[in-house]
């Protein structure tokens, strides 16, 4: 599984321009969902709202992914997945963009 976020670097004459193509090196805002592997070793992923402690484990892939699209709906913020608290794939985008 290919867990990097996509996007592309764009150059403009003003750099405090903001780009539509989100940063490959984009990180979770406070309030986003984030889900996370517990263990290298056992299939257990834990969901929290950035930056609380977790706030559910659930023991498969498919249901952490499912429940954190339901989550980052219903709270309309983005959602995330790292499996090493280094790296982060946005997975949801429910946050409402800002109009230019």
């Amino acid at each position: 599984m290919n867990t990097r976020a996509g996007g592309v670097a764009l150059e403009s004459g003003d750099s405090e321009a903001a780009s539509p193509v989100p940063s490959p090196y984009s990180r979770p805002s406070a309030g986003d969902v984030l889900v996370s592997e517990r263990s290298a070793r056992a299939d257990v992923f834990a969901i929290s709202l950035v930056p609380a402690e977790d706030h559910l484990i659930v023991p498969r892939y498919s249901d952490a992914i499912e429940r954190l699209h339901e989550l980052a709906r219903r709270l309309r913020v983005d959602g995330w997945f790292t499996s090493d608290q280094t790296h982060y794939a946005r997975v949801a985008s429910y946050r409402p963009q800002p109009e230019a």
